[in-house]
């Protein structure tokens, strides 16, 4: 069985105008069988998605087809509308340690639209949180206030401006990412 490097599951509901709700699943990917989409969690536990018809997939961040993903590969799963048995896009991971535009580390600040986070290590780093950014804690959507100094935070930035927050996920408990 293929093990696991990091994982969070995470639910997101974006304030504001965007109501859509997006679900992610980190792990390996094991294999595709048709529409059939088997990965394993951190924990080692397969999960089954099924692939949608016009599911985006990336490799390394470009875009690639679901037929190039190759077993032990780090994926990141997403899902939309609550439905967890559906993945839209797939994320993987090949030649890079992270995935495209995310960064981890811990809650400093949210002042207005101004994040203060420090990375792993413990370098301060400032964002500013887009209008419409998503905030969870805990896999459950958040606001601004529910997030504490010292959480663990997966920040994820635009794809051509890392200075700009489009979600945040905060851990309050002790888990991975």
């Amino acid at each position: 069985m293929v093990t696991v490097a990091a994982t969070m599951l995470s639910l997101s509901i974006a304030w504001g105008a965007n109501e859509t709700i997006e679900s992610t699943h980190d792990g390996k990917f094991v294999s595709l069988t048709g529409n059939k989409l088997q990965m394993t969690s951190y924990k080692g536990k397969e999960h089954t998605h099924l692939l949608a018809f016009e599911a985006k997939v990336t490799c390394d961040g470009n875009e690639c087809n679901a037929a190039d993903l190759k077993p032990g590969m780090k994926i990141r799963v997403t899902t939309l509308n609550g439905d967890m048995r559906v993945a839209t896009r797939i994320e993987a991971l090949d030649k890079n340690q992270m995935f495209a535009n995310t960064h981890d580390g811990k809650f400093v600040s949210l002042m207005g639209t101004k994040l203060e986070m420090t990375d792993a290590r413990g370098k301060e780093h400032s964002r500013t949180l887009a209008r419409d950014a998503a905030m969870t804690v805990d896999g459950m959507a958040c606001k601004p206030e529910h997030l504490k100094a010292g959480m663990k935070i997966r920040v994820t930035t635009e794809k051509n401006d890392a200075s700009v927050a489009t979600r945040i996920d905060a851990i309050h408990l002790e888990t991975e990412f």
